[in-house]
């Protein structure tokens, strides 16, 4: 099972996560268990998408890469979260 590293942001009832290695991959949902469970979804699809054009798909960077990327912004109320391929 391939873990992601999802980015998580959101406050009340509307969440998101963001899978920055697959470009346009994202969830959603009115928590944060629901939007993670949602990009772990997206993740498949994604992942399989690919798969059946015959292209690469990307391997998940760590999480100190994503951090010194600067694509977690925790300032603003990013968090990082694992999001595991189904």
């Amino acid at each position: 099972m391939t873990r992601y590293i999802g980015i998580l942001d959101g406050s009340n009832n509307v969440w998101g996560v963001r899978v920055p290695d697959l470009p346009g991959c994202h969830g959603g949902g009115v928590s944060p268990e629901q939007a993670i469970a949602d990009a772990a979804f997206a993740v498949c699809e994604w992942t399989e998408a690919r798969i059946a054009k015959h292209l690469p798909v990307p391997k998940p960077r760590a999480l100190v890469d994503l951090l010194r990327s600067g694509e977690i912004d925790s300032a603003s109320g990013d968090s990082a979260v694992i999001v595991r391929q189904r």
